[in-house]
């Protein structure tokens, strides 16, 4: 017997993974370090592009800008630690997190007694900004794992080079590395290693990506195309969002559904997250009752 047609690993996580920057917050993480040390925000996103115009990718290009000002004295003190106080300070849409508590109870409000049978959920984000920010902030307790741009630090305790960067491209290895359950930094070497389809802990169409623009496609086209769901995500008030998300929706078909920013119980997009969820939840239960009736998977027995 081919041991890939065994089924040897329940797949019942349903990931629900989030972008950071826009999708959950009203603003930019960036700007909270703005207010702190009275930096003009139009004048550092402007050096920011010119850094691109001479090579540099959008990220590595705020980063640059940013070390810039720490060099500068700008900034007189900003260390992995001050980024996580910071984080303190972030700001989410309405409903936010609350409604990872609420799709948490209504997972569990469908529990049987077959345990190891029944669905769950987990909660990730992968941003291009700041991890120790986003670490600092209400959220952080609620995620099985996040993935941000990380630091090295001088000797006089400052950010002064980045240990990992997130860009567009980099965030689909993540969703790779939620597929196949390889969520320590050390695992990341391991991404492209073969795995059969079946015993990947989280299956592509068991995933919900939520993000706000470009930057995402690439995430909305891996999980659209393995089967998994996707929400664009725009600021109700803001026309141009409204017009990119439209084009990434309904024009380019990049995305399943579009919806305003609010996460608050009856939105749109509290909705149609609920709806996501349930219906992968029915679908994995679905799928493993009717493996477990042909004898693939066992109810877990006592070791004597």
């Amino acid at each position: 017997m081919n041991k890939d047609s065994i089924t040897f690993l329940p797949q019942t996580e349903i990931a629900v993974i989030f972008d950071f920057d826009i999708t959950l917050t009203p603003k930019y993480m960036q700007s909270i370090i703005f207010d702190k040390y009275k930096i003009d925000e139009k004048t550092f996103w402007e050096r920011t592009e010119k850094l691109k115009l001479k090579g540099y990718d959008s990220e590595h290009a705020y980063i640059k800008n940013l070390l810039n000002y720490i060099e500068a004295g700008k900034i007189p003190k900003l260390s992995n630690k001050n980024l996580n106080c910071l984080g303190k300070n972030l700001e989410f849409h309405n409903g936010f997190p609350n409604i990872m508590d609420d799709l948490k109870d209504m997972i569990k409000s469908k529990s049987t007694k077959d345990s190891h049978l029944n669905p769950e959920i987990a909660f990730y984000v992968i941003s291009s900004g700041f991890e120790e920010m986003i670490a600092g902030s209400s959220v952080f307790t609620k995620l099985k794992k996040l993935w941000g741009c990380t630091f090295a630090e001088n000797k006089q305790g400052n950010i002064n080079f980045p240990k990992e960067t997130i860009s567009y491209t980099t965030k689909t290895q993540k969703l790779f590395l939620i597929n196949k359950g390889l969520r320590d930094n050390k695992d990341s070497l391991k991404v492209n290693d073969y795995m059969p389809q079946n015993i990947r802990p989280v299956p592509f169409n068991n995933m919900i990506y939520v993000g706000d623009g470009p930057t995402d496609v690439p995430c909305f086209s891996l999980v659209m195309q393995n089967g998994g769901k996707t929400i664009a995500v725009y600021e109700s008030k803001d026309t141009k969002a409204f017009n990119e998300c439209y084009r990434l929706v309904v024009e380019s078909k990049r995305a399943d559904v579009m919806c305003p920013a609010d996460y608050s119980k009856g939105s749109q997009l509290y909705l149609a997250l609920f709806k996501m969820v349930e219906n992968i939840s029915d679908e994995i239960t679905k799928s493993l009752n009717d493996i477990k009736n042909q004898g693939a998977i066992q109810s877990p027995k006592h070791i004597n």
